[in-house]
């Protein structure tokens, strides 16, 4: 069997279309259709069922592909292996990351792999909203999130976690009462995400460690961590923020730490893949993230607060 036809094909059984397979493999479309029809010649079978807009495997193909998938994977990671060892990392990523956190976290660490790893080029999209890395054919997003990802097969890897608060202003307490559990929160004014988070329900865990959401009275939404802090010290709501990003506004007593009968879920930054085909440069890229991403919350430096949400 040929195994450059048989990669053709795993490709175009992930992607569902002969298109974004060639797009994937950086071949023509022409050369994809041909691999497909030597594959299917060679092995005596049809593996896809074509029709001007559907592509669909046959129970062939559909077997094929839950056998070879994971061998076209192994000989992938270590074709990358072995050029990484003799010439350094090679060949493109595509990155897609939030605009603000791009920006302010992670301009200086892709800039840093880009300029240390010669061999490798990079696309880098950067935008408020959620990436899903399947359609938008991306090797890798960066996302944040609280609570438990809504789609349960993502391929994903945490990178970190760090603990959040509710907090308000002085004289928003003064107005509505100091919240004493998380069922209060419902009535409560409160400041969320547009697109960045999911704005509603809110994310909290109990003392047994249980998750928990409540929704809530969201007045005021924004995608810009430094406009939701500046609109909590304002007074125009209560809103979950990162311990690192408001610890000196406590201090100073701009803000004040709600103590509910529930903790705040955590700021969780993930990365999401495509599949389980994470390519040896991908991987590097995401250790950089990551270490970067524990360096900047250990320095807590004072940009850190206008960060992410």
């Amino acid at each position: 069997m040929n195994l450059n036809y048989l990669r053709v094909f795993i490709e175009i059984a992930r992607r569902g279309s002969l298109l974004e397979a060639s797009t994937s493999l950086s071949i023509p479309n022409s050369t994809v259709g041909r691999h497909l029809a030597e594959l299917e010649k060679e092995l005596g079978m049809s593996l896809v069922i074509r029709n001007t807009r559907h592509l669909s495997l046959t129970e062939d193909g559909k077997e094929l592909f839950e056998r070879a998938s994971h061998l076209i994977d192994n000989i992938s990671e270590i074709e990358n292996d072995i050029l990484y060892q003799n010439n350094g990392l090679t060949g493109k990523i595509k990155i897609a990351i939030p605009n603000e956190f791009s920006a302010q976290w992670l301009s200086e660490c892709l800039a840093r792999f880009a300029s240390h790893n010669p061999g490798i080029s990079i696309d880098c999209s950067t935008s408020m909203v959620s990436v899903d890395p399947i359609q938008k054919d991306v090797d890798v997003s960066i996302i944040y999130l609280r609570g438990k990802p809504d789609d349960s097969s993502l391929v994903m890897q945490n990178l970190m976690a760090i603990p959040s608060v509710i907090v308000g202003s002085p004289n928003l307490i003064k107005q509505h009462g100091m919240p004493k559990s998380v069922s209060e929160m419902a009535k409560a004014p409160c400041i969320s995400t547009l697109h960045a988070l999911r704005s509603n329900p809110w994310h909290f865990i109990d003392h047994d460690e249980k998750w928990y959401t409540q929704n809530i009275n969201c007045r005021y939404r924004v995608d810009s961590s430094s406009m939701l802090i500046s609109a909590a010290v304002e007074g125009v709501g209560f809103a979950i923020i990162p311990i690192p990003f408001c610890k000196d506004l406590i201090e100073q007593g701009a803000l004040t730490k709600l103590e509910l009968d529930m903790k705040p879920a955590p700021l969780q930054v993930a990365a999401v893949f495509p599949n389980r085909k994470i390519s040896t440069r991908t991987r590097s890229l995401v250790d950089e993230i990551r270490k970067t991403l524990h360096l900047k919350i250990n320095q807590n430096s004072p940009e850190t607060h206008s960060l992410i949400i």
